[in-house]
């Protein structure tokens, strides 16, 4: 079978993400390639997330059926620094071959009877999401995300969609991202709330789609719609699972009468005040710093034993 280079290298750069980095059962460490209807099917699953690509060929389509697993970084690592347009895959005698400027690289080839089955049932489509936007999202809110897990769900990254808009929500307990974008409903016009996991939002802040525009369709699935699909402009599938737990009632801290009035520092003026104050924040019982909007110019100030240092933006 020849494929692309380009577009086995964005393929397997983007299956890789969800490739754990720890193995804790071996055959996670593989990806499956199989051929289906003339495209090849790549697939890699963490247990959480199983992200699905497909991929033409460019020659004529073989007929006879492969499925197997291959290594997934060894492959990625060979096939990242490949500079022919062009590669040829052959499976035979248990191993996988990969040729291409006269190399051939050989690796192990199993059979996918281990491999994790990938979550089914019906799907419940719940609208789309402008591409763009839900990265973009996730990434602003992935910052304040705790990475363990406490009496509230914190390490979970909320979804809302209602109407056309949709809501990422993260919180560790002290700070919040609250980040807002384009949407559209589906089928089921009721207003939409999961949680994903950390891995999940991480995972698909990255999965860029080549360039392209478009909208992500989500939907649920599974025997008890336990699972959440995010399908990209590309075709591209993440199945992810659900987020478990009480995620914190966020709109208390929210203002709800308008503001006032608003600060706005220069991105470079405030980095080098919270720079600056650092040091005495960290050695404070509570590393904390304070805002001093009401003097012009506005003031940060950072205390430890007493000691008060200040900084003005």
């Amino acid at each position: 079978m020849n494929l692309e280079t380009k577009i086995l290298k964005a393929a397997l750069e983007r299956l890789c993400l969800v490739v754990p980095k720890k193995g804790t059962l071996p055959v996670l460490e593989n990806l499956r390639w199989r051929v289906v209807r003339g495209h090849l099917e790549l697939t890699a699953t963490d247990l959480d997330n199983s992200l699905h690509i497909s991929m033409p060929f460019t020659a004529s389509a073989i007929t006879n059926s492969v499925d197997v697993l291959v290594p997934a970084k060894e492959l990625y690592q060979a096939v990242k620094t490949e500079s022919a347009p062009n590669m040829e895959a052959r499976i035979h005698d248990g191993k996988f071959e990969v040729r291409a400027n006269n190399r051939t690289l050989v690796l192990p080839a199993t059979e996918p009877k281990n491999f994790p089955q990938i979550p089914d049932g019906e799907l419940n489509l719940r609208g789309q999401i402008l591409a763009s936007a839900l990265e973009t999202a996730l990434t602003k809110a992935l910052f304040c995300v705790s990475t363990e897990s406490t009496r509230y769900s914190t390490d979970v990254v909320k979804l809302e969609m209602r109407d056309s808009t949709f809501r990422v929500v993260g919180t560790d307990g002290h700070r919040l991202s609250v980040v807002e974008g384009a949407a559209r409903n589906g089928s089921n016009s009721a207003a939409f709330s999961t949680l994903l996991l950390r891995s999940t939002a991480s995972i698909l802040s990255k999965l860029e789609s080549n360039g392209e525009s478009g909208w992500v369709q989500v939907s649920t699935c599974g025997s008890e719609q336990e699972f959440i699909l995010f399908v990209l402009p590309d075709g591209s599938g993440l199945i992810a699972r659900h987020g478990l737990g009480q995620f914190p009632n966020y709109e208390n801290v929210i203002p709800k009468a308008p503001l006032e009035a608003k600060v706005v520092f220069q991105r470079e003026e405030l980095l080098d005040g919270l720079t600056k104050l650092s040091a005495t924040a960290r050695k404070a019982q509570n590393a904390a710093v304070k805002l001093e909007l009401s003097k012009s110019p506005a003031c940060i100030k950072a205390e430890n034993d007493g000691t008060a240092r200040a900084a003005c933006c």
